[in-house]
């Protein structure tokens, strides 16, 4: 009976936190300890700063930018496709002593499709300026995030079929996410 009461009831550990040496903070902070880690093996490594991939957090990135910017429904019904995520490396000389990761350019080039003509314009803006504010703000957190130079180019496309679609895929490295 006690067997079966024990692994259907909730842990109960009594405790008194009045003083700093009362009995039972120690078990308390124990079970919370060992239930926050349940393995001793990390899910991403100790050297990585996270488990996604370099073009996911770019999308990543695009996508907050986009929601910063864009208000109502327009940001949920823009999709991004990466057509471009090279990183440019210069031509080394051996009198060169600069820095190197400061001449490295990563180059990206993201469209973002839209359903229709009226929130291609609201993704654009008066002039260009709304994607220019997006994307001149998506450069400063890649440049912090990847330590380099980042040439990013952005254009905004209408869907053809007016729908969610799969978009091509054909490009190297080219994925597409729904925002």
């Amino acid at each position: 009976d006690i067997e079966m009461f024990t692994a259907v009831a909730p842990q109960f550990l009594f405790t008194s936190a009045i003083t700093k040496d009362d009995e039972g903070v120690d078990d308390v902070l124990g079970l919370l300890l060992h239930r926050a880690t349940p393995s001793k093996n990390w899910i991403i490594d100790a050297e990585s700063a996270t488990g996604m991939s370099p073009i996911e957090q770019v999308e990543e990135i695009i996508r907050e930018k986009i929601y910063r910017c864009l208000h109502r429904e327009v940001p949920h019904s823009v999709q991004q496709q990466n057509r471009m995520f090279r990183l440019i490396e210069p031509k080394r000389k051996k009198s060169d002593t600069v820095d190197e990761e400061k001449n490295k350019i990563l180059r990206i080039h993201q469209d973002l499709v839209v359903k229709t003509k009226s929130h291609q314009k609201l993704v654009l803006g008066s002039g260009g300026k709304t994607l220019e504010r997006i994307r001149s703000t998506a450069v400063r957190d890649l440049e912090d995030a990847f330590g380099c130079v980042v040439d990013l180019n952005m254009n905004v496309r209408v869907s053809k079929l007016n729908q969610d679609v799969t978009l091509e895929t054909d490009i190297e490295g080219a994925k597409t996410f729904t925002i």
